[in-house]
């Protein structure tokens, strides 16, 4: 750090969300979304523009939070092959050196058998049977994954209602206060307490009071939501076609899911906020520092999509809020800045130390970004999932991004002339000169093909010890998780 940036240990509530794209907040300038409370935590500290999660996929994205470290260093590509406790995380790192690491929730490892580095786990949500879903090897058979039906019809339960994760959420935020009032004063060193809700993933299915907040009616209609104006890129027209939208939906069916989005937003709002109550009322916030990020977007709409899986804004910008001892006030970061950042940010938050080993970490401590020093950096999100039939690299400097789909003609955007990427500036004959300079800087961070062909083998591999393609096929798939104690909805591919 620069001479003059004193950070002190302090304690650390982390909150982690699923599904929540950056622009959905009113801090970060959303003109309906209710979120008096992030709002609040926002005001009170620093708030991240650009921030991006690793991989838009809960495994690999949950997996680059922990380690510090990109899918293809790893090998935590999709969601069967997820974080394993092999890798050290700063949970471990933390744990060694005395300080107590509770996570709540979800976590979305392999299996909580294994040493993640906490020092508790409290209700987690872990894959499903250790395995995942295996719906994501397949990509690597080369003939390609199966269309499913659930992620279509998960997103039809779109309205008035609730899902499990909702009651799932309450439950966290109860586990939460209840570790607060009984676990913040007890400890000699600082400690950190991880609060993972699970929503608002889908199904955007809320309580009549959230929905009513969101008219349908009312809603704007996303960028390229229709048949006649949404991207016909073959990655782009991939991942529509096996979630089930190679038909448009209409508009009520599009104003509905925003509606319930918004609404899901403002009930982890609520969850937060109680959350934040407790400690205020324990009188913890003077030397508690908090932080908000969310481990991908959500498209909702947006380039006829919905879910993640792809490396418009809406997918990969996150959310990344903090406040507390030693930050300033009501101060905003246009740095851009990453999930893998978050490492030594937390190690150095608390007053631990890095080891040598760490010295190969991709990222950088976030704390002179926070005390006003930013940094020019390049942004990077890669994924290699069930969704993709190649590996997908986006790569931002600056104002231009540049997505890259090895073997197919990459996309580029312009982000200052258009935050909403519906003018792709390659669709000449010709490739344009920043593109070109920006695929060699990716070069300069991964190579591609390899990447790409490394994460096939490891899905080969790991198909192989679950018995090979036709296993995986006979064995399902599923759009969502189970909360702890509930079986999952099996959805046939044969």
């Amino acid at each position: 750090m620069r001479r003059g940036q004193i950070v002190e240990p302090a304690n650390l509530i982390f909150f982690l969300s699923d599904n929540h794209t950056r622009r959905m907040m009113g801090a970060y300038g959303h003109p309906i979304v209710q979120t008096p409370n992030l709002d609040k935590i926002a005001a009170r500290g620093v708030r991240f523009d650009n921030a991006y999660c690793a991989s838009p996929l809960c495994c690999p994205s949950r997996s680059s939070l922990a380690t510090g470290r990109y899918p293809h260093q790893t090998g935590y590509w999709d969601n069967a092959l997820t974080y394993d406790g092999d890798t050290p995380s700063w949970h471990h790192r933390l744990r060694t050196q005395g300080h107590a690491v509770t996570a709540i929730g979800k976590l979305h490892f392999r299996s909580g058998d294994d040493d993640n580095g906490f020092t508790e786990e409290i209700e987690p949500m872990h894959i499903v049977n250790g395995q995942g879903a295996l719906i994501h090897l397949l990509r690597a058979t080369g003939e390609g994954v199966p269309p499913r039906t659930s992620h279509f019809e998960v997103y039809s339960k779109a309205g008035v209602g609730e899902a499990d994760y909702q009651s799932y959420d309450r439950n966290i935020t109860g586990h939460a206060i209840k570790w607060l009032n009984e676990n913040a004063k007890k400890h000699g060193k600082p400690w950190v307490l991880l609060v993972s809700y699970a929503s608002p993933h889908p199904p955007f299915a809320v309580p009549k009071r959230f929905y009513d907040l969101y008219p349908p009616d009312e809603m704007k209609l996303p960028v390229q939501c229709t048949a006649d104006t949404r991207p016909d890129h073959p990655a782009v027209a991939h991942i529509r076609d096996i979630n089930g939208f190679e038909d448009a939906p209409n508009e009520e069916f599009i104003r509905r899911n925003i509606a319930g989005y918004c609404g899901l937003v403002t009930h982890l709002d609520e969850q937060i906020g109680e959350v934040m109550q407790t400690a205020d009322q324990l009188g913890l916030l003077p030397s508690t520092r908090v932080l908000y990020t969310s481990d991908h977007g959500e498209a909702a709409g947006n380039h006829g999509l919905f879910g993640k899986a792809v490396m418009y804004e809406h997918s990969i910008g996150v959310p990344l809020i903090a406040a507390g001892p030693d930050i300033p006030a009501g101060a905003s970061s246009k740095q851009i800045v990453s999930h893998v950042d978050l490492f030594q940010t937390i190690v150095q938050s608390v007053g631990a130390e890095l080891t040598e080993e760490d010295g190969s970490l991709p990222g950088i401590s976030l704390w002179p970004a926070i005390q006003g020093h930013d940094t020019e950096r390049l942004g990077f999100a890669e994924f290699h999932a069930q969704a993709s039939r190649v590996a997908s690299f986006a790569l931002r400097d600056g104002d231009h991004k540049l997505v890259c789909h090895v073997g197919e003609v990459p996309q580029l955007f312009d982000l200052r002339q258009d935050p909403e990427e519906t003018n792709d500036l390659m669709r000449g004959d010709q490739i344009p000169e920043i593109a070109a300079k920006l695929i060699a800087k990716l070069r300069t961070l991964v190579n591609p093909e390899e990447a790409d062909q490394q994460a096939k083998e490891d899905q080969r591999r790991q198909m192989a010890h679950h018995g090979g393609p036709e296993a995986m096929l006979n064995a399902g798939t599923f759009a969502m998780s189970p909360i702890p104690g509930k079986d999952v909805e099996i959805e046939s591919l044969t």
